[in-house]
This record gives C-alpha cells, sequence and structure tokens, in this order.
C-alpha cells in the first residue's frame, strides 16, 4: 500500500471547497492524474453517488470506478476507487478558517493489484508528487 497525504489552504469559503471537491465528476479539472471524470448516477451528490474515471498511469489509461462511501457536509467525504489494477481509499477533510479560507486535508491509500504491486514502494516519490500536483490542481482550481 501507498499512502499520499497533503494539506492546502485554499482561499475560498468551505461550502464551496467541500461541494466542489466532493464531487469528483469535478476532478478532472484538478488532478492531472486524472484524464476524465462522469458521473454515474443523478440527484444530491452523497454516500452512494458513483462516478466513473479514467486514471492515467504510466503511460496507459486506467479505468475506475469509484464511490462516496461516507459525506459529511462541509466536514469529511471518503470515497473507494475500484480498478482492475488498483484500489484506492481517498479520505478528505474540510476545516474552515477565517477570512473565507478551508483547510483541505487528503488522504489517498493506493492498493496495487497484479504486477502493480510490486512497483509500489519503489513508485513512493512519484505517487508523493502526483499527490501535490492535485491538491495544487484544486487550489487553482478553486481561485
Amino acid at each position: 500500500m501507498v499512502r499520499i497525504h497533503e494539506t492546502k489552504l485554499i482561499e475560498r469559503p468551505l461550502g464551496e471547497v467541500f461541494d466542489y471537491t466532493a464531487d469528483f465528476e469535478n476532478i478532472e479539472d484538478w488532478d492531472p492524474g486524472i484524464a476524465s471524470s462522469k458521473r454515474l448516477d443523478e440527484g444530491p451528490v452523497g454516500v452512494g453517488s458513483r462516478f466513473e474515471l479514467m486514471v492515467s498511469f504510466g503511460g496507459s489509461r486506467i479505468p475506475m470506478t469509484y464511490e462516496i462511501t461516507e459525506y459529511e457536509p462541509n466536514e469529511r467525504v471518503v470515497i473507494i476507487g475500484r480498478g482492475e489494477k488498483l484500489e484506492a481509499v481517498d479520505v478528505i477533510k474540510f476545516e474552515a478558517r477565517g477570512d473565507g479560507q478551508t483547510v483541505v486535508d487528503y488522504t489517498a491509500d493506493l492498493s496495487f493489484h497484479n504486477f502493480v504491486k510490486y512497483l509500489a514502494p519503489v513508485m513512493g516519490p512519484v505517487f508523493k508528487r502526483v499527490g501535490e500536483k492535485a491538491v495544487d490542481g484544486l487550489a487553482e482550481a478553486l481561485s
């Protein structure tokens, strides 16, 4: 397993940051590791909402299905992604700060399948950079 953990102060109010981030259909706009994303259901975003993502990894694209398993408005969202080569558990926490700022605490635990699991320990620094770019992209998308 590889853990990515990043924290970022975003210059936007808590509600806006939470709503945008929790809707994983937006992830392709802020995470450079995601080639595309689309919502698979309708209605308000919450527990059970599902998304189809195309993850860019090592020059290939890996389809994954993500589902929100925990949803605490303006506080926390947990979304689990499953694909042929990878399973991801993303926990995103939100905290309001003064002057309309929000702290986003993003943790992703990645578990690899097949031969890819043997590359995971060596790829740690690469995944760290991916996490940094994703959280920086979130801040940029919301600016």
